[in-house]
């Protein structure tokens, strides 16, 4: 029995049920292959992936023979303690503490044992500074019974220094090689004359503070007082060593000025320059400091440390 008409496609309808068909299986398999990657669970990094970057440690301080008792912070730095450590060293010798025997120094807070065995071979104390000489060993039964186990074993550090063979050459001390460079108790260095090879020489300053010295001089126009080494962060106490000259200082022209000029000077900086500069347009010329302390940039500190740099000719 034949079909009806109705049911009947013609050529054109079936060629688009075809390509309908075909549009329909390639969407249903794009998505199948999106759903199996997102399924798929990302790849693991390999163990050298997650392997943390070693990370380079520092070369530790190389030490060299230095003396407890007479080394200044910048020199037990050098040799390998912290600066908290330094620190406690310093204190401890400030509040009339000695060290007689290099296993005092063990005793320091803060030295952890690791650092002390690495340093201890280059401890060095003069016979006459030793335990044995400033506390004579006494004789008698009843002393020895009396002994602290600290005493007892300063005593054989001692025997053992003294049992060595006597034709042994001494090797030189790099710590009294290091001190004999160092300026003198009762040696004064002009700050506005000495350069950095001559600031080097006081006891605790280096290249690095000699070079901040000479710098902060050249930025001011040069010291007016020796309070003025305060603005150098860190710096180490060298009053004893140092004075000013007075009249010794640079000063600049406040009505001659560049911008640049002021901005460069250290106790002045960029806004008050700006204000200096603003002032000279709106009044022609500055007078004197009153003037200045007029301006909200300027305050009486600051008036004061710049009085002696300024000049209004």
């Amino acid at each position: 029995m034949p079909f009806p008409d109705h049911f009947a496609f013609t050529r054109s309808e079936r060629r688009a049920i075809f390509v309908l068909l075909a549009v329909i299986l390639v969407l249903a398999l794009i998505a199948t292959i999106g759903k199996k990657k997102v399924e798929e669970p990302p790849p693991q990094p390999s163990i050298a992936q997650t392997a943390p970057t070693p990370t380079s440690t520092p070369e530790p301080t190389t030490p060299f023979a230095f003396n407890p008792n007479t080394a200044d912070s910048a020199t037990l730095r050098a040799v390998g303690f912290s600066p908290f450590v330094s620190s406690n060293i310093v204190k401890y010798r400030r509040a009339g503490g000695h060290f007689h025997r290099p296993a005092d120094l063990a005793l320091i807070y803060g030295l952890d044992s690791t650092t002390f065995a690495r340093i201890q071979p280059y401890i060095y104390i003069p016979q006459e500074e030793s335990y044995a000489s400033v506390h004579p060993t006494p004789k008698g039964k009843e002393m020895k019974k009396n002994k602290s186990p600290l005493l007892q074993e300063g005593e054989a550090i001692f025997q053992e220094e003294q049992s060595k063979d006597v034709g042994e050459v001494p090797q030189p001390s790099l710590y009294k090689a290091y001190m004999e460079n160092k300026l003198p108790s009762g040696t004064f260095l002009d700050l506005n004359k000495a350069d950095s090879a001559d600031f080097i020489r006081i006891p605790g300053i280096g290249p690095y503070y000699a070079s901040r010295i000479v710098s902060l001089r050249r930025q001011l126009g040069g010291y007016v007082a020796i309070s003025q080494l305060r603005d150098i962060q860190d710096l180490p106490e060298i009053g004893d060593y140092v004075f000013v000259e007075e009249g010794a200082q640079q000063r600049i022209n406040v009505n001659k000025a560049t911008l640049r000029t002021l901005t460069r000077h250290p106790y002045i900086g960029y806004y008050r320059a700006k204000a200096i500069m603003d002032l000279r347009h709106k009044s022609g010329r500055v007078v004197n400091l009153r003037q200045l302390s007029f301006l909200n940039e300027f305050s009486d500190e600051d008036i004061q440390r710049l009085a002696p740099y300024l000049t209004f000719e």
